[in-house]
């Protein structure tokens, strides 16, 4: 407490690729998908070629954990007796199958292409309100690197950041957000300055940007009080993350200027003066049992060790070595030899940490929730790229199936440089096929 003194998804193309018959003898195909754009390319059976329809996809996000979309294609209104739905006289009694699902008597099967739009992944941010992030003098700092101008306070720095960062990724990240200690903390010396909400103040959701701005203290609050009960901010964070679809990537982004303290069944002075290491153990576990990882963001975090004095900060600790700890405990270190968490010394560091994070934590997943009627024919392609398909995705670079283990497709994963491409791009052609090639 310094009392006075943060598992693309990408949208979902939903392709049931049905051949099969439509109760009148001829072969139809019927076409479900999620995504921003549908183009059906004509393949041809015999001497007849299919006009190729086209149709549109819209956006429609509901919730946290992505957006349903269903595009569909028209079909000329014929006579079924004697014509097949795209205009070929056929006998529709004797419409036959080949093994692959193609009719010799029907339509042909068509090619499905879809450009598929990042689904955002849900970003819980947990968000330090102690008493020194607007302390004076200890709150203020040097927010845009000039020393002419004046200092401003910590939080207001931090609800600017947050305000430009889930503004920005307002469409492709799903936020929430968490305070530690909540709005009902009191700057005393005792257990009231470490109250956090067992539900978090704004849960997950789909362009949440608004109920985030309005949900934390604004910019200009110099009230904020209370300790630093970072494992309790933390926990919350955890439990509502783990009520929403676990197919959808999740993370914590961790923000905090001062050393863990209110460790649960604790009383002062150790409720105050004693580091809570119980907060590595709950981050490593998120990241081992749920696959949440903790991105961890310091602000202006020195690297020296406490004074043994009660002044409502943990003694004896390096807060700066323990945010570089907690930082590997989350499974989301910075790429940095020497220092693991993104410590910010000023606003504009804080906006870059944060930015940086925010597109790390897009998915590289595309979730398939029928299964591809020729899986082995699937090509993926980026800025008209074609991207090879592997078998390791932890090695090569590529893309490969995930599946339920239990021969089921749950998904097209991206992997190593095409994960980066996607992510550059914000999106991928994905094309499927219901007839072998």
């Amino acid at each position: 407490m310094r009392i006075a003194s943060v598992s693309l998804i990408l949208a979902t193309s939903l392709l049931t690729l049905a051949c099969g018959d439509n109760g009148s003898g001829t072969e139809s195909q019927t076409t479900t998908q999620t995504a921003t754009s549908l183009t059906t390319v004509p393949l041809t059976t015999g001497d007849t070629t299919e006009a190729a329809p086209t149709g549109s996809a819209t956006d429609a996000t509901g919730g946290s954990g992505g957006a349903t979309d269903t595009a569909t294609t028209d079909t000329p209104t014929t006579d079924a007796s004697t014509t097949n739905p795209v205009g070929s006289t056929t006998d529709p009694t004797n419409a036959t199958t080949d093994p692959s699902g193609s009719s010799t008597g029907g339509p042909p099967c068509e090619e499905i292409k879809a450009t598929l739009m990042p689904i955002p992944p849900n970003i819980m941010l947990v968000l330090d309100k102690s008493g020194s992030m607007v302390a004076n003098p200890a709150g203020l700092w040097d927010h845009d690197a000039d020393p002419n101008t004046p200092k401003i306070t910590r939080w207001n720095s931090l609800y600017q950041v947050v305000q430009l960062v889930v503004t920005d990724y307002n469409d492709s990240i799903n936020f929430g957000a968490n305070l530690f200690p909540s709005t009902a903390a009191q700057q005393k010396y005792d257990a009231s300055a470490c109250v956090v909400n067992a539900n978090v103040e704004i849960p997950v959701a789909a362009k949440n940007k608004d109920a985030i701005l309005n949900g934390i203290p604004q910019a200009g609050d110099t009230l904020l009080k209370g300790g630093t009960p970072t494992a309790a901010g933390i926990t919350a964070a955890l439990n509502h993350l783990k009520t929403l679809d676990p197919q959808v990537p999740a993370a914590i982004l961790l923000v905090t200027d001062g050393a863990a303290n209110c460790a649960m069944g604790a009383q002062p002075p150790p409720l105050f003066e004693s580091y809570d290491q119980n907060l590595h153990t709950i981050v490593q576990n998120a990241l081992a049992n749920d696959n949440i990882a903790t991105y961890v963001v310091g602000i202006d975090t020195k690297d020296v060790v406490s004074d043994n004095a009660q002044d409502g900060n943990p003694n004896a600790t390096n807060t700066y070595q323990k945010l570089n700890e907690l930082a590997v405990d989350g499974g989301k270190p910075k790429d940095d030899p020497n220092e693991k968490f993104y410590n910010a010394v000023n606003q504009i560091q804080l906006k870059a940490a944060l930015d940086a994070i925010a597109a790390d934590a897009l998915s590289c997943f595309i979730p398939l929730e029928s299964q591809p009627g020729f899986p082995d024919e699937t090509k993926v392609k980026i800025a008209m790229m074609e991207i090879p398909h592997v078998m390791d995705c932890n090695t090569e670079n590529g893309w490969v199936y995930e599946d339920d283990g239990m021969g089921l497709y749950t998904g097209i994963r991206l992997c190593g440089t095409a994960c980066d491409k996607l992510k550059m791009e914000k999106a991928a052609d994905v094309e499927f096929y219901c007839s072998a090639g």
